[in-house]
């Protein structure tokens, strides 16, 4: 055939292509390439027809057979990457488009980056995000990414100078001002932080990733009152209204088996995948099934057991709030269960489309949405004790005992005897965020070193591998009044090396108003005891309380700052009370995924009769 003839093959595909029919498309590609058009642009365009007429194996095919014959061909990496991207492999996705770049093709820098910080890779992102910064240092968007990178690496103190640059920059953008208040939180500094995000909120009132990180940052921040933090969730309900109500096709059957539906974007190595993965493993399926949609690109070997668990699976990330909710009510989810609230990757909107006939919020966020899309929040009594329901949006359902069940990690735990007998010397321990740590937390623990003269303090969680973090860190418990000698800083260590360590802590300290919750549980699995704050309200602040009350160390709960300091002194002043107190440690009831999965059946079947019996 000719060339002549291989050209007007091609723009017949090019034609159909246009008019809405990529199989006929796909097809004269493949004879227009047969016919001697055997170029990579033709090879692209057969992926992209074959991609639009859903042959996916087929599209593959065709744009690594482009990249094949042009390594450097841009346009046919992004349409490989995003294909393998929406097939649920982001780190495939950003490989494809790194040995393009790799090839040549420097414009894939930033689509490389991003790639890889979808794959939760910002440590390959960071460099590529930073070398972009460098070549166009006065493009806003590029040192946002870059600032955005660097939260993600765990970087916060050096994520702030490039979003406060960007903030002052795009000063007309409230969206400009959300990962540079972001980043001041995850900073320590809550203050600055709730300043940020109520500016872009007071600029757009509808930037609704502002109002995300307002709220959670409420949680860390000293010197407001829980009917504070309350009024403001209740703002953002008001600020996004659920849409009106449509009516559903699920039988009003109090009997039938329920299909209970999982949002979340921290299915995971996370808390919430923590907390999670026991109590569904042991859900009964005879009466309930469970259907998860993931709001995360990729995932990790907590992911693939979790995935193994569940009846089904539905990566929801790229569908917009409507589809996503539409996707509920046509698989039929009777009780919508949302785990994210206010934190990253939350899809919290989804349920103003009333996506289920039931809808509730538990595990991820510690606290009323404020949402009126929510009807239940699942908490228990230490957490959420009579007189406080006010502060809630939702109806307040309780499980009987704690509301949280950790899952065991797949390795022995063995109890150690208390640390100090051997060393001589006490050692506190604390492994939350250093967010968490504030200077009223900070001036409490300087108080319990100064009292207890050769106690030493371990703080360990991963973003204080960042050096300005925990330089920060340094300098602010100095400045309360701290020994800088007897503090250690750790990094991250993989899941064995890290509880580990908990045998190398005497008593474990919780900060405030925001305590430990997968810190405080896990302690109590490696048989080390957490003195609490008792909180200021909502249940975000009594994580703790509930936690050690589980684990019959009601008394390990101090009623205020004061005790707090007494009792971490009093504790390791009297080595047999630690020891008994260590050997006392009930983890049983916390780790029970069985029991918690027939609470929380109960618990279900409570709210659906509730529906049911409503007109």
């Amino acid at each position: 055939m000719s060339d002549a003839a291989a050209l007007a093959l091609a723009r017949d595909a090019t034609a159909r292509q246009q008019a809405g029919d990529p199989g006929t498309a796909a097809a004269l590609w493949r004879r227009a390439i047969g016919a001697g058009l055997d170029e990579p642009e033709a090879w692209n365009n057969l992926g992209v027809a074959r991609r639009d007429a859903q042959d996916d194996t087929g599209a593959e095919d065709a744009f690594r057979t482009a990249l094949a014959r042009r390594p450097a061909y841009g346009r046919a990496a992004r349409n490989l990457a995003a294909l393998l991207a929406a097939r649920g492999d982001p780190v495939g996705a950003a490989r494809v488009l790194e040995a393009a770049l790799a090839a040549g093709d420097a414009a894939l820098r930033i689509d490389a980056a991003r790639a890889w910080l979808d794959a939760a890779r910002p440590d390959l992102a960071v460099p590529l995000f930073a070398a972009a910064q460098a070549a166009a240092p006065d493009d806003p968007l590029v040192r946002s990414a870059l600032g955005e990178a660097l939260l993600g690496l765990g970087r916060p103190h050096d994520a702030v100078p490039h979003l406060a640059e960007v903030a002052r920059v795009l000063a007309g953008r409230a969206d400009a001002k959300v990962n540079h208040g972001l980043a001041l939180l995850q900073s320590g500094r809550a203050a600055e932080a709730v300043a940020v995000q109520r500016a872009a909120i007071t600029q757009d009132p509808a930037c609704r990733p502002a109002w995300h990180n307002l709220l959670l940052a409420l949680n860390y921040l000293p010197g407001v009152s829980a009917a504070e933090v309350a009024a403001d969730h209740r703002a953002y309900g008001e600020a996004f209204p659920p849409l009106p109500p449509r009516p559903f096709a699920n039988p009003r059957d109090p009997r039938k088996r329920l299909r209970i539906g999982i949002l979340s974007g921290d299915l995971r190595a996370h808390p919430v995948g923590f907390f999670l993965e026991a109590a569904i493993a042991a859900h009964d399926r005879r009466d309930f099934e469970l259907l998860a949609y993931a709001n995360q690109a990729g995932g990790d070997a907590t992911t693939a057991r979790l995935r193994g668990l569940f009846d089904g699976w539905h990566r929801v990330q790229h569908l917009p709030d409507a589809a996503v909710a539409a996707r509920m009510r046509a698989d039929g989810v009777d009780i919508l269960v949302e785990l994210s609230g206010h934190t990253h990757g939350t899809r919290l909107s989804v349920l103003d489309h009333r996506a289920a006939p039931v809808q509730a919020s538990w595990i991820g966020y510690a606290n009323t949405t404020g949402s009126r899309a929510v009807d239940w929040i699942i908490a228990d009594a230490v957490t959420v004790p009579p007189d406080e329901e006010a502060l809630y949006a939702e109806r307040v359902l309780r499980l009987p005992g704690c509301y949280l069940c950790i899952t065991p990690p797949g390795f022995a735990l063995p109890r150690t005897p208390t640390p100090m007998v051997a060393r001589g010397h006490a050692t506190f321990g604390c492994f939350n965020a250093p967010m968490k740590l504030n200077d009223g937390v900070l001036g409490a623990w300087a108080r319990i070193l100064a009292a207890v003269p050769d106690a030493r303090l371990l703080l360990k969680a991963r973003a204080l591998e960042d050096a300005g973090t925990a330089g920060a860190i340094r300098a602010r418990f100095a400045a309360a009044g701290g020994d800088l000698a007897r503090l250690d800083i750790e990094g991250h260590s993989a899941r064995p090396a890290y509880f580990t360590r908990y045998a190398d802590v005497d008593v474990m300290l919780d900060p405030f108003p925001f305590p430990g919750g997968t810190t405080t549980a896990e302690a109590i699995l490696a048989g080390v005891p957490t003195l609490t704050l008792r909180g200021r309200g909502g249940m975000m602040s009594r994580n703790g309380e509930t936690l050690l009350t589980a684990a019959g160390l009601a008394d390990w709960i101090a009623p205020d700052v004061e005790a707090y300091v007494a009792q971490a002194v009093r504790r390791v002043n009297d080595p047999r009370a630690l020891a008994a107190a260590r050997a006392g440690i009930d983890a049983g009831a916390l780790s029970d995924g069985a029991g918690m999965a027939r609470r929380l059946e109960a618990a279900w079947r409570a709210m659906w009769h509730d529906w049911c019996a409503r007109d």
